[in-house]
């Protein structure tokens, strides 16, 4: 199970660094890795679809808001919010959404509620280490060990070497998360199939599941 200190240790390894007793430890390392940490993380998390990562979540249109043009329902986004995978007009996402807008803060559409499969940053899903997989812990590791390779090591000939291992890393955790996806993804129904469920099919509700983890 990966928590911060193993894999700062992780990173430094690949640097040929002294590993760290602790994340506070009073050395160069551990100041250096702890400036890093933070942004490393968001970026990496947001450079996939990841499944230790997704939420799907129910959310009903934001009645303060009434937009002056365009779409006529507006959704606030969740603070966990990272990237949309996903909209649906069913929570079994049986009738893809794919009439939307997808704005920093808000989802705009023309129906209520929607369904909502996202990567979420949230301290139990995208930000628990204990969740990562193998092949993503790797990733961030050496993300942090290319990061801090030049304040350490002053060494260029090695942050190339990182830097291209790193890379590797990246493509296969997300080829690996991508064979390990628990669902398949459906493309969306082409105008036939929408003209036989008419024009209101999808948005019956098949009763709510509040809050889902997917």
């Amino acid at each position: 199970m990966t928590d911060k200190r193993t894999l700062w240790n992780f990173a430094l390894q690949e640097l040929g660094a002294e590993r760290l007793s602790d994340t506070g430890d009073p050395v160069k390392a551990a100041r250096e890795l702890t400036a890093v940490h933070d942004q490393v993380v968001a970026e990496c998390i947001a450079a996939g679809s990841w499944n230790f990562a997704m939420e799907t979540v129910k959310i009903d249109a934001d009645t303060g808001v009434t937009p002056t043009f365009g779409f006529t329902e507006v959704f606030a986004k969740p603070s966990d919010w990272v990237r949309t995978i996903g909209v649906s007009l069913d929570e079994y996402f049986a009738y893809p959404l794919t009439q939307y807008y997808d704005d920093d803060t808000f989802w705009s559409a023309d129906s209520t509620p929607i369904y909502v499969r996202y990567v979420s940053n949230d301290t139990g899903l995208g930000l628990d280490l204990s969740r990562w997989p193998a092949q993503f812990t790797r990733f961030v590791a050496l993300e942090l060990a290319d990061r801090v390779c030049m304040a350490l090591t002053q060494n260029a000939s090695l942050k190339e070497q990182v830097g291209e291992r790193r890379e590797k890393a990246r493509k296969r955790a997300l080829n690996t998360d991508g064979m390990n996806s628990a669902q398949p993804v459906f493309p969306p129904p082409g105008s036939w199939t929408v003209a036989r469920w008419g024009a209101g099919a999808g948005r019956r509700d098949r009763g709510s599941r509040g809050n889902l983890t997917g």
